[in-house]
């Protein structure tokens, strides 16, 4: 028997960009999905299974997990129907819809693969989609559904929440705002009036409150923090099709210049792949990291190490003419002059930040996350195209690392404290030491 309702309504906007794929291959090799008027959306089936992986593998009795997402089709003979209810999530307002490339680089050679482009389509970050999400109260643990309510709200104002593909490369972080929640008891006459008032006009009453504390769910991260500036020049493609733009220029997300997560993530799994190689250590060791899938893998695994897309403010950008040299003569190859437009360093020397996280993460893997780290610091792993001409060089000026109750702040490497480089390198060493699959 039903005793009463709670509604959740509010903005969810995307921080980043995101891919919730359609399976079509109409625009691109990947299309994001959209609803008959030809608008991106966001399918509440992608939205509620994203909040169940996170709020169930919390050390919460299951029974009670059951009663408020309903069981999995595993078990359906003693099956319990879901307590929730969200409706697919609309665009407000225009949202657009941008084109992304791909490339499969080989690690040993260091350049792409011949016949390995891609392209995708992209909900633009800034896009804005409307929640509404309504839970039914039937006498049984409904203290509990109001906590994961409150639980639910918590995750995606604390921006925990991704939805789509590529997440553990910074795709598909997103926020919730302007949110508002109401309870509905209708043991009382006036709540049962408003409750029909409401779905008449899909207007919340003003005069409801809901209080109540989330379930505090433990989380076991490591993460670096780190902020660098450009060496020389640094460009991620982006080709144009307009006649009177340079050839290629540095990617764009809307209107700011981007290091896609994509692309920081590939250059450090290369990398990766050396050190494992010279430790004489498994390979399992990437794919438990930074995951693994395609038609040579037998059982896809996600990657734990997510690659946060960032910004590039205040880089300037200059189109510089490129020519091709015939190796032979030692003079110019007739029309293959090109114009690209990368970023530079600039005078002021800004600043952009990576941040890198392990979920769950093995001592080893955290050794092999500092090595990436000390690499990239030192300006030895370069990042994007144009590399044979010393673009994609990264210099390192600040890093913070945190795991449980570690937290080490790196200014100068040459003046870390003592204690501080035992903590680290007990990392590394347990990389070098290790010995077998953990995960």
């Amino acid at each position: 028997m039903v005793k009463g309702k709670l509604i959740l309504k509010g903005i969810i906007e995307l921080l980043s960009p995101a891919i919730i794929g359609s399976g079509m291959e109409e625009n691109s090799d990947l299309d994001v999905m959209k609803d008959s008027a030809g608008r991106p959306f966001i399918p509440a089936t992608s939205f509620i299974g994203v909040l169940r992986h996170k709020t169930e593998n919390v050390g919460i009795d299951s029974s009670k997990i059951e009663y408020f997402w309903g069981t999995k089709r595993s078990d359906e003979e003693n099956s319990t129907q879901s307590s929730i209810a969200c409706s697919d999530l609309l665009p407000i307002g225009n949202v657009s819809v941008s084109f992304r490339d791909g490339v499969r680089i080989n690690n040993k050679k260091g350049i792409a693969e011949d016949k390995a482009k891609f392209d995708y389509e992209i909900i633009d970050k800034g896009s804005t989609f409307s929640l509404n999400l309504e839970i039914t109260l039937n006498g049984v643990e409904d203290d509990f559904k109001k906590q994961m309510l409150a639980t639910i709200v918590e995750l995606l104002k604390n921006e925990k929440v991704r939805v789509g593909a590529k997440t553990s490369s910074g795709f598909g972080r997103m926020k919730l705002k302007d949110h508002k929640i109401c309870e509905f008891d209708f043991s009382r006459k006036q709540d049962v009036v408003n409750w029909f008032k409401y779905r008449r006009t899909d207007i919340l009453p003003e005069s409801t409150v809901f209080q109540y504390s989330p379930i505090k769910l433990s989380e076991n991260k490591f993460t670096v923090d780190a902020f660098f500036t450009i060496k020389n020049s640094l460009i991620v493609r982006s080709y144009s099709v307009d006649p009177n733009l340079p050839d290629t220029e540095h990617i764009k997300s809307g209107n700011d210049y981007v290091l896609p997560g994509t692309s920081l993530k590939g250059a450090i799994r290369a990398r990766a792949e050396r050190i494992i190689n010279t430790l004489e250590k498994p390979m399992k060791i990437l794919d438990f990291l930074f995951g693994s899938a395609g038609a040579n893998v037998d059982k896809p695994i996600k990657g734990r190490l997510i690659v946060e897309e960032t910004i590039l403010k205040d880089f300037p950008s200059e189109v510089q003419t490129r020519i091709k040299i015939d190796r032979f003569t030692g003079g110019t190859i007739e029309t293959a002059l090109m114009e690209t437009k990368p970023l530079f360093r600039g005078k002021n020397e800004s600043l952009f930040h990576v941040r890198l996280t392990i979920e769950n993460p093995e001592p080893h893997e955290v050794g092999l996350i500092l090595l990436l780290l000390k690499d990239l610091w030192t300006g030895d792993i370069a990042v994007g195209g144009e590399k044979s001409i010393g673009r994609g060089v990264l210099e390192g000026k600040t890093a913070e690392i945190k795991y449980n109750s570690l937290n080490i702040v790196i200014d100068d490497p040459s003046k870390l404290k003592s204690e501080d480089k035992k903590k680290l390198q007990d990392f590394v060493d347990a990389l070098v030491n290790y010995g077998g699959e953990t995960c």
